[in-house]
């Protein structure tokens, strides 16, 4: 099965099971279950159970991310402003709005995630002061 396929039902999966839960009120019976709308965690662990899934250097399912963050650094050299651009990217993901370039062809479009701000924020310093990812 195309893995582009795979990989856009896993997000839609993940994105809807959330929406139940959080309409549904289920708490987490273990610590390393994350309901994205109710609970704050660090930018590290928030990175690695959301975000590692797709962008991570082993199983490419979207652009590896310690790429993207070197087309965000020679774009936007201050932490704010990285930080900044990323956000917009995951609040509003859009080819055309694309730092990382190269990544368009080989990978289908980034869904719209559900996470707040704080949780973006979180993820962009973490990516920004993380030597590797």
């Amino acid at each position: 099965m195309n893995l582009k396929l795979i990989s856009i039902a896993m997000v839609m999966y993940f994105s809807w099971f959330n929406g139940m839960n959080n309409q549904m009120n289920i708490k987490p019976k273990s610590h390393n279950y994350i309901l994205l709308k109710n609970y704050q965690v660090s930018g590290e662990t928030f990175y690695k159970n959301q975000c590692g899934f797709c962008h991570n250097a082993e199983e490419l399912i979207a652009p590896d991310m310690n790429k993207i963050k070197a087309k965000y650094l020679e774009k936007f050299n201050t932490k704010d402003a990285f930080i900044k651009a990323v956000m917009a990217f995951v609040k509003n993901p859009d080819k055309k709005n694309a730092i990382y370039r190269d990544g368009i062809d080989n990978f289908s479009d980034m869904p719209k995630m559900p996470f707040k701000d704080e949780q973006i924020k979180a993820v962009a310093e973490y990516i920004y002061t993380t030597k590797t990812l």
